[in-house]
């Protein structure tokens, strides 16, 4: 029983990890690695105004994490990829099932291709996506003048439908607000400083191909690891009986792990409180203040080994035919992939331990 409590701690940890991060998820542990320490999960990023469905879903990412080891792995799949859809003659695009009947039909046919056993999901839309990234000082990547060039057209272009939005009543005041600043970016190359909107329109470039554009939006979500470590790092510092409190905290919270009060806990739980509050979630109260705090406990037990699992992702994008030329499935360009290949490669890129 002890054991089995171990374990479900680390999986919650793990978790925590993403709900930190992401954009639209659902977490997910495969059948074949439930004796071992990774936990699954997958992201989708949903592309309009709504959180729970009914819009093309940007991005799907299958995630492996083992906080044991120090390993966070991201896995893009292209939106691009034809999938097998139950009630549908022929395969369907991706994001379709998401499109549909929202992240738990996502859940149930991503099950179906690759046998993964969902039950937990957070969907947020590409405004709050943008405002998420934004509350964790924004992230920097590898930028080219092209995309950047790519990128300051996308932001001119959609000037004009934000303010027929605007006019109309779609958008709010507030929002609007946040829109009318300038997001024009001067500056490209390494760690180029992008605020949200900039961000999600980065990782939304199409003018070269999707698999580009799938790279560009894993890469925004592998660095955003890094902004919410360093975002909550300036606010706390841990340490446990053993260590002693530490003498130099300037304006950060002390908090000990093995003492924990319920203020302590409060103070953890809204540091992530941004991304509970504008997701749709089935997460209970209960689920997000266990995962915070073993969060906090394994987190500190990786950093005093020297690890720092959020600056350490690993990348790539799927299918294995995402480079291919297009099929025509019923006058709809896409990959069929071979399922079974893809499948297996997957989980060799997510949960290779070296």
């Amino acid at each position: 029983m002890k054991k089995n409590w171990a374990k479900l701690l680390k999986r919650l940890a793990a978790l925590l990890l993403v709900l930190c991060l992401t954009p639209v998820f659902a977490v997910a542990e495969s059948t074949e690695e439930t004796d071992s320490d990774w936990v699954n999960f997958i992201l989708l990023c949903n592309e309009g105004m709504n959180n729970s469905g009914g819009n093309a879903g940007n991005t799907m990412m299958a995630v492996a994490m083992n906080p044991e080891i120090g390993k966070i792995r991201l896995l893009m799949f292209t939106w691009d990829t034809f999938i097998h859809y139950e009630g549908y003659d022929v395969p369907q695009k991706l994001d379709m099932p998401y499109r549909k009947n929202g992240p738990e039909e996502l859940m149930k046919v991503f099950d179906d291709n690759f046998g993964m056993d969902i039950d937990l999901f957070m969907s947020l839309n590409y405004l709050n996506l943008a405002t998420l990234i934004d509350k964790y000082g924004g992230v920097d990547v590898t930028i080219s003048r092209a995309e950047r060039n790519a990128l300051n057209g996308m932001v001119s272009s959609k000037e004009h439908t934000l303010k027929a939005d605007a006019d109309s009543g779609t958008l709010s005041q507030l929002v609007m607000e946040m829109l009318a600043q300038q997001y024009y970016l001067e500056e490209f190359g390494p760690d180029t400083h992008l605020n949200g909107l900039q961000a999600v329109g980065f990782g939304w470039l199409q003018y070269d191909s999707v698999y580009n554009c799938c790279l560009r939006e894993v890469q925004v979500i592998a660095k955003l690891f890094s902004s919410v470590s360093k975002t909550i790092g300036e606010h706390v510092v841990l340490y446990t009986n053993d260590s002693g409190e530490p003498k130099d905290v300037g304006n950060r919270r002390a908090i000990n792990l093995d003492d924990l009060t319920e203020d302590d806990i409060e103070f953890m739980r809204s540091e992530v409180a941004p991304i509970f509050e504008m997701s749709y979630n089935n997460l209970t109260e209960e689920q997000i203040i266990s995962i915070t705090t073993t969060l906090a406990k394994v987190a500190y037990a990786a950093s005093r080994q020297g690890v720092n699992i959020f600056d350490s992702v690993e990348y790539t994008v799927f299918p294995l035919e995402a480079t291919n030329p297009y099929d025509n499935v019923a006058g709809t360009l896409g990959h069929l992939i071979d399922t079974e290949k893809n499948s297996e490669e997957m989980k060799k890129f997510l949960y290779n331990e070296d």
